[in-house]
């Protein structure tokens, strides 16, 4: 799988093995849409791209792009199902976006985390991340982050949050 595929996987719940832990989303937005730039890197290989991500309350979606904008994945999750596309590829799918991310990068990542690092909370979940959230920016009713860093043994995901809009 080339690096972009397994970039797709990370993104942007905990370890399948283990049951989620509460994470507290409360007072966050229950929908919104955001661009940015992400980076992952794990040992020597990184790779970086852009990232749209759709959130709402029973679905995700996340479109990355090379920096030039050519699509490389599309991660949708719905229904306790995330499912990767890539071109060219069969689709990966998986129940749940860490069972996925800990088969692709040895390091599950929950996505309630990113939502909860996307709006300025640098908590550590069960898998024990750790979390630099530098810089938020009030948008309408919500805290944003400028840029978070996390980092996971050797894998290092760092988000830079361009455009964020929260949807009705």
């Amino acid at each position: 799988m080339r690096f972009p595929g397994f970039l797709a996987a990370l993104l942007i719940a905990g370890c399948a093995a283990v049951p989620p832990a509460p994470i507290p989303l409360d007072g966050l937005p229950a929908a919104f849409e955001m661009s940015g730039r992400l980076s992952v890197a794990q040992g020597d290989r990184g790779e970086i791209l852009r990232l749209r991500w759709r959130h709402a309350p029973s679905s995700d979606t996340w479109v990355l792009a090379t920096p030039v904008g050519t699509e490389v994945a599309r991660v949708e999750g719905r229904s306790g199902e995330i499912t990767v596309h890539r071109p060219g590829a069969s689709p990966v799918t998986a129940e749940s976006f860490a069972a996925l991310t800990e088969r692709l990068l040895g390091a599950a990542l929950d996505d309630r985390l990113l939502v909860a690092w996307l709006h300025g909370r640098p908590l550590a979940g069960p898998e024990g991340w750790e979390v630099d959230i530098e810089g938020t920016r009030r948008l309408g009713d919500a805290d944003v982050a400028r840029r978070i860093s996390a980092r996971r043994d050797d894998t290092r995901v760092r988000l830079v949050v361009d455009d964020y809009r929260p949807s009705p």
